[in-house]
Parts: structure tokens; C-alpha cells; sequence
């Protein structure tokens, strides 16, 4: 869709990345993040000071952990158990050369969500985001909560099993992953068609969507909150295979 768009305006050489951002990670490239995805997530998301305590105590991110960029990986053991937790990386700016290194191994450790602050420390300032001086934590403090949005597992298959009335299940997966198996009573629309086509669905249900990891489906959760509609997402994996639902598994 973002494509056909492009090419609407004019645009005459116009690629397409069909892998996505899964297989982006999964090759061990960086991803950035920006203050505004942060700054709605703070309080539980890990989010580390890569210039050291000094720099941190002349201010430093809400909540952030001060390691210096060549001791995090050292501290491993400090790192949460959950491994989707969101993992935030940011120096004075972007640093993408700097930091690219942990992120891939930290992605490595099974962390699915590490990303880097695009605009670092004076981004955030420009931005506006909570700043903290002179309290300073080198120990990562992690309590797991839902994100905006997100539905337990559990309550997801309850709703896969049960098929209220008052709820809809979307698959945002491709057309072709959807044809190898769908789940009782959802519709599949692709997330790169979800814009054009979210009149097809009821305002008056809510929608819960899903995809193979989680990662789409939070995409399509905001493309329908901010159409208006009364939306959840599940942030986890689902499969089908052989008409059985495998869900949430590691």
C-alpha cells in the first residue's frame, strides 16, 4: 500500500521490503524508536543511559538505567526475564554506529523488541520527555504490565473459542498466510490494505487483532484507534496448523 501511495506522488523508483521488520531484526540490524513511542511506555520498558553515570546525573530520561555503552553487555545478568520486554538504547544523539553492536547482541540473548532513541538524549529534550537529575539507578528495575492495547493470551483464545457477538477477531497476516488456516469467526484483512479497507468493519464491536508475532497487530491496533474504533491487540504468536490454534507459545 505505502508503495502504491509513493507512486501516486510522483515517485518512479519505488522498492519494496517484503520481509519486513521481523527479518530486519532477525539479521541484526538496528531499529530506531522515537520519543513519542517512549514517552507512552514509560515505567515498563527498559530504558538505557548508554553515556554513564556523570552524564546522567546532568539529566537523564524518566526512569532510565545509566550503563555505559561498554558495560552493558556485561550486565547481562541484569537484564528481565521477559523476553518481549522493549529494550531502549539511547547516547547524547542517535549513535546508530555506536549502538548498533549491543542491539544486535542483545537481540541475540532472545530479546525480540530492542531498539535505539532516534535523536538520543537531545532528542528527547526537544521532544519534551520527563527528564530526572542527580537520581540515578545502574540496576535495571523491569515490572512486566499490558501496553496500550495489548490483551492477555488467555483472554484472547476465550474470545477465539466463545465468538461473543460484541467482539471481532482480525488476521492482519498476508493473504498467503491466511490461506494456510484461519481462526473460527475472524476476518483477515492485511495490515497493508487495513487503511483503505477499515470501513468493512463494524463500529459497534470491538476488534482484537492478531498476526504471527504480535508485531503487525500492533500496527493495525493503531491504525483502527485512530479511525475511531474500540480496538485491543494480542502481542504474541499464533499459528495454525492443521485447523488447531497454537497461541502465546515460546
Amino acid at each position: 500500500m505505502a508503495a502504491r501511495l509513493a507512486e501516486k506522488k510522483g515517485y518512479t523508483n519505488v522498492k519494496v521490503f517484503h520481509a519486513g521488520l521481523p527479518a530486519w531484526k532477525k539479521a541484526g540490524l538496528p531499529v530506531v524508536t522515537t520519543s513519542d513511542f517512549v514517552k507512552k511506555r514509560l515505567g515498563y520498558i527498559v530504558v538505557i543511559d548508554t553515556r554513564g553515570v556523570a552524564a546522567a546525573k546532568k539529566g537523564h530520561i524518566q526512569g532510565a538505567v545509566a550503563i555505559p555503552k561498554d558495560k552493558v553487555i556485561a550486565e547481562r545478568e541484569q537484564f528481565p526475564l521477559d523476553r518481549k520486554a522493549y529494550i531502549i538504547l539511547y547516547s547524547d544523539k542517535t549513535d546508530l554506529a555506536g549502538l548498533q553492536k549491543l542491539t544486535k547482541e542483545i537481540g541475540s540473548w532472545g530479546y525480540r523488541n530492542v531498539a535505539i532513541l532516534q535523536g538520543g538524549f537531545q532528542g528527547w529534550q526537544k521532544a519534551g520527555g520527563p527528564i530526572q537529575r542527580d537520581l540515578v539507578s545502574a540496576k535495571i528495575f523491569y515490572l512486566p504490565r499490558p501496553h496500550p492495547g495489548e490483551i492477555t493470551g488467555d483472554e484472547f483464545m476465550n474470545i477465539v473459542r466463545n465468538q461473543p457477538k460484541t467482539k471481532l477477531v482480525l488476521d492482519v497476516r498476508t493473504k498467503a498466510e491466511s490461506a494456510a488456516g484461519i481462526l473460527p469467526g475472524a476476518l483477515n484483512i492485511p495490515v497493508d490494505e487495513l487503511s483503505a479497507r477499515v470501513g468493512e468493519l463494524p463500529q459497534g464491536k470491538e476488534v482484537v487483532t492478531h498476526c504471527r508475532t504480535g508485531l503487525r497487530a500492533e500496527m493495525a491496533y493503531n491504525i483502527l484507534r485512530n479511525a475511531g474504533y474500540n480496538a485491543r491487540f494480542l502481542n504474541d504468536k499464533v499459528t495454525i496448523l492443521q485447523n488447531k490454534v497454537f497461541c502465546c507459545y515460546k
